[in-house]
């Protein structure tokens, strides 16, 4: 089950921290009850009631300020807007630190944490949340302790340390179980049961998860440990069961909005009903499963996208308060000098003796015009690159929602093809099958990894980063990722190994081969093979990918070959592939980053010849 489930109910954890002591009026106090209770049912109520209090409060930096801060970044991390919350979260650290509010730091510490563990990156999560624990133990806040180990069993135990998971689930248990907060308790017993659901200690696992599904969990544990029971009972091979517990834990998190939850069960209600022979019911429920798994890509792609628009709409802001400021202080520039003016004529007519010294002050008020000049100059400067800084911002962005959403229809192809097959596979070759498919779900889930860490290197420009690879232990990795796709086809790959190096961003290199090979290997049929082998040509290294499938005709080639780097072009491979035509536009763009280029040579029906040439690594050079 994906850790994400766990993070929604961390939220009721951290919502649940208490100033210590909170030093808020009875008033105050209330307003923070009744958003409290709000919060879960009627989270969007909850957090216009917020606002309106935070553009009304009387007096800012203060604890009062503090806890609505918290309340406000917890309800927006149960709404799955990450980057609010983060906002909302940073403002409540900086505001804690200077009022010197340690569980003001604390829970900040605590949200970044979340924040880190929604994004999935556990270590940095784990780092945050032992930082809030070190200020809860100097506190000697036993609640907040109580969450702090809860959420770092939660980073454990995704990062694959089991036994560390099980020890830090333990500790917030004992701690919960001392001082009577029953909420923790149950909640510290699922994520045991789970722990041991895991490694297959299924005795154990139903010791804990029927202890809190006999007690009064609320609804999120409900829905957690209904899923837990329904898993637990599929790996019995009580099916039935599975389906009975699976059915509850998706009504409950159907009617609280958890959508993670709900296509998580709506899975696991998939298998149960395949296990029990129901093809009907299973094809209905893994339905679900998948259109709950695209309205929560969906969104998060959504938010990511309005975070850029964002950050757009915040810049040109801040130019027109520039202007404003600017025309501001134009308009009292002239009134200022209508004033002095009519004081330097009153001055003449009365005193005629101040006339030279009217000259002095006429002399220093043109100064400091030039002056202001001389800054709004500088100004208009300023706003010329802030918009050019704007633009490269929204190119890079455009181009990585590209690659990552071109280089990731390749693996998962792999594993649909795997997943439809599944129903034609004898019996006794079941073993191998399901092997496959976990290497193949493997490869996607390090691919996924890989583009989304390098994507994450290019936030803030798209750089080219050359280093010396040695070309064909590369060839022979990228191969491995095609081979299953091969295999399926019968088309027969030969690799003629070199030992050269060439002078390329291992990234881009990785993306340029994968293109080509695909593209051989869409176009190749039953018995055709696909052949790499390299040429040395002065201070480059040609490769060269030949296949012997379908071939290409001159106009297909010349759009190929164009310029214009907006053209792509795509058509049905020999086995009814689809494409967008950006790959071979990724390939030129990447090629021509890397100072590489490429030739294409091909004859309809018989075949295609890729002829790459890659500088060498300046030591190797001539």
């Amino acid at each position: 089950m994906r850790f994400i489930l766990y993070i929604f109910i961390t939220v009721f954890i951290s919502l649940s921290f208490k100033l210590y002591p909170r030093q808020l009026s009875n008033s105050q106090d209330s307003i923070v009850n009744i958003l409290n209770e709000l919060r879960y049912n009627y989270p969007d109520s909850a957090l216009k009631l917020l606002n309106d209090e935070i553009n009304n409060i009387k007096i800012p930096k203060s604890e009062y300020h503090a806890e609505l801060l918290f309340t406000k970044s917890a309800i927006q991390y149960i709404q799955s807007n990450y980057l609010e919350s983060r906002n909302s979260y940073e403002q409540l650290y900086n505001l804690s630190k200077e009022i010197d509010n340690d569980i003001g730091i604390a829970r900040a510490l605590n949200g970044r944490g979340l924040i880190y563990l929604g994004r999935e990156f556990y270590q940095e999560a784990l780092d945050e949340f032992n930082k809030a624990l070190e200020v809860n133990r100097r506190i000697g806040h036993q609640r907040n302790i109580t969450t702090n180990l809860l959420n770092i069993g939660i980073c454990q135990q995704e990062l694959g340390e089991l036994e560390k998971a099980l020890i830090s689930y333990q500790k917030s248990f004992h701690i919960a179980s001392k001082n009577k907060l029953h909420t923790y308790s149950l909640m510290n017993m699922n994520r045991i049961g789970t722990i041991f659901l895991e490694q297959g200690h299924l005795d154990s696992a139903n010791y804990y998860l029927a202890k809190v599904y006999n007690d009064t969990p609320n609804q999120w544990e409900k829905s957690y440990n209904l899923s837990g029971l329904a898993e637990l009972e599929l790996k019995k091979g009580h099916y039935n069961k599975a389906i009975a517990y699976g059915k509850k834990s998706l009504k409950i998190a159907q009617e609280i909005g958890a959508k993670w939850d709900a296509s998580e069960v709506a899975l696991k209600l998939s298998r149960a009903y395949e296990k029990s022979g129901n093809a009907r019911k299973a094809l209905e429920f893994h339905k679900l499963h998948k259109s709950y798994s695209d309205s929560l890509l969906n969104e998060e792609m959504n938010r990511e996208i309005n975070w850029a628009e964002l950050q757009q709409a915040k810049a040109e802001n801040d130019q027109l308060n520039i202007e404003k400021e600017l025309l501001s202080a134009k308009s009292a520039r002239n009134q200022m000098i209508i004033y002095l003016m009519s004081a330097i004529i009153l001055f003449l007519i009365i005193l005629a003796f101040l006339y030279r010294r009217h000259l002095k002050q006429k002399e220093k008020y043109n100064q400091n015009l030039s002056s202001i000049n001389k800054q709004l100059a500088d100004k208009k400067l300023l706003i010329e690159k802030q918009n050019q800084d704007l633009k490269e911002i929204n190119n890079t962005k455009n181009r990585l929602f590209s690659i990552l959403s071109h280089d990731l229809r390749s693996p998962i192809s792999s594993v649909k093809q795997l997943l439809e097959i599944g129903d034609k596979i004898p019996k006794e070759d079941y073993k191998k099958y399901s092997d496959k498919l976990t290497l193949e779900v493997g490869k996607v889930d390090k691919q996924i990894n890989a583009l989304l860490k390098w994507a994450n290197t290019q936030m803030d420009g798209f750089e080219t980063n050359p280093k010396t690879v040695k070309l064909s232990d590369s060839i022979d990795n990228y191969i491995e990722d095609i081979r299953y796709i091969a295999d399926e086809k019968d088309v027969k790959i030969i690799h003629y190994k070199s030992e050269h190096n060439v002078w390329i961003d291992p990234f881009q290199l990785k993306i340029i081969i994968n293109n080509l090979l695909n593209n051989s290997l869409k176009y190749t049929s039953k018995g055709d093979q696909i052949m790499i082998n390299y040429l040395v040509n002065g201070n480059h290294i040609k490769m060269i990918i030949e296949d012997t499938g379908t071939g290409m005709d001159a106009e297909t080639i010349s759009i190929l070959k164009s310029e214009n780097k907006n053209r792509t072009y795509s058509k049905e491979g020999t086995a009814k592939e689809t494409g967008t035509g950006l790959g071979m536009l990724l390939v030129r763009q990447f090629l021509s980053f890397n100072h590489a280029s490429m030739d294409i040579e091909s004859q309809e029906g018989k075949g295609t010849r890729f002829i790459l040439k890659f500088p060498m690594p300046k030591e190797n050079r001539i």
